[in-house]
């Protein structure tokens, strides 16, 4: 019988923003965050920006994705710090800092590699020992002809 026990976080996750502790669930479920994400990523297609020519969006357009980032930020925060949060004047690079940093915490890269949000499966270091260390720099990719 195989018998396997996975660990839950108990302890909020803590941003420090300009010597503001901003503190985060500990855990959050899968709908919450697609959820929450869905709404973020609805709201940068509906404002139609591009990343290479800024000057075309408009103050409304940027002030909606703004307004949905920082909505997307508190969906994970504790009350208190959402409270916080909510009248602190960040600039636009805090904001997506602070995305990036909850969607690493959180285990999802909806926008990266499909193996984001999983954890190897292996010990790591477990795979190539007891080999030569000519072949250290090469990934290992089936059995070899040697």
């Amino acid at each position: 019988m195989a018998r396997k026990s996975f660990a839950l976080n108990t302890e909020p996750h803590v941003a420090d923003v300009g010597g503001t502790e901003l503190q985060f669930l500990p855990e959050v479920e899968s709908d919450q965050f697609l959820d929450a994400y869905e709404t973020l990523q609805t709201a940068y297609r509906e404002a139609r920006i591009d990343p290479d020519d800024l000057s075309t969006i408009s103050a409304d357009r940027l002030r909606l994705i703004t307004g949905t980032l920082r909505g997307f930020l508190a969906a994970f925060m504790l009350p208190p710090s959402a409270e916080t949060f909510a009248g602190m004047k960040l600039p636009d690079r805090i904001l997506i800092d602070l995305m990036e940093w909850v969607m690493e915490v959180y285990g999802r890269r909806p926008s990266g590699s499909s193996n984001g949000s999983a954890t190897p499966s292996g010990s790591p270091g477990s795979r190539g020992t007891a080999r030569s260390r000519s072949k250290a720099s090469t990934p290992a990719r089936g059995p070899s002809a040697g």
